[in-house]
């Protein structure tokens, strides 16, 4: 099968409603790969699906995690420091959302290596960029799994 062809299962980690529907509505109208988007809202949930634990036990480990840096309960640095403490989750890719990147998450971003941080688009029409960046990565890795 054409590794385009290939479904691929993405998981959101993401709080905002509005962002989590904003980029649920670009993957599905701007992107070119076959996804399916779960979305979680905090990250106890986004450890608890890739854990495969309670509510998410039988879903499917994704390929991709699309993580918010300002995620509640455990914030998006803390679940990328456990997904690489965690053998079974250590290779993990990740990509790192954020409304604005900060100098300070640098030191984070070159120990903890997610696949990219990336900035949420302020504007509708800047979507299909951030989704033409993800299925980029998302290629990208396809071929090395």
């Amino acid at each position: 099968m054409d590794a385009s062809a290939q479904w691929r299962d993405i998981l959101l980690a993401e709080d905002s409603l509005s962002d989590a529907d904003l980029m649920q509505m670009s993957l599905r109208d701007y992107g070119h790969l076959p996804c399916r988007l779960h979305i979680v809202p905090d990250g106890e949930a986004a450890l608890a699906f890739l854990r495969q634990e309670g509510f998410y036990a039988g879903m499917p480990r994704p390929h991709l995690l699309l993580l918010d840096i300002g995620i509640p309960k455990i914030d998006g640095w803390e679940v990328l420091e456990t997904i690489r403490a965690t053998p079974t989750l250590a290779h993990m890719p990740v990509i790192m959302l954020t409304g604005v990147l900060m100098a300070r998450d640098e030191e984070r971003r070159a120990a903890l290596q997610p696949l990219a941080c990336l900035e949420k688009p302020m504007k509708l029409e800047e979507y299909p960029r951030l989704v033409a960046e993800i299925e980029k990565l998302l290629t990208a890795i396809s071929g090395n799994r």
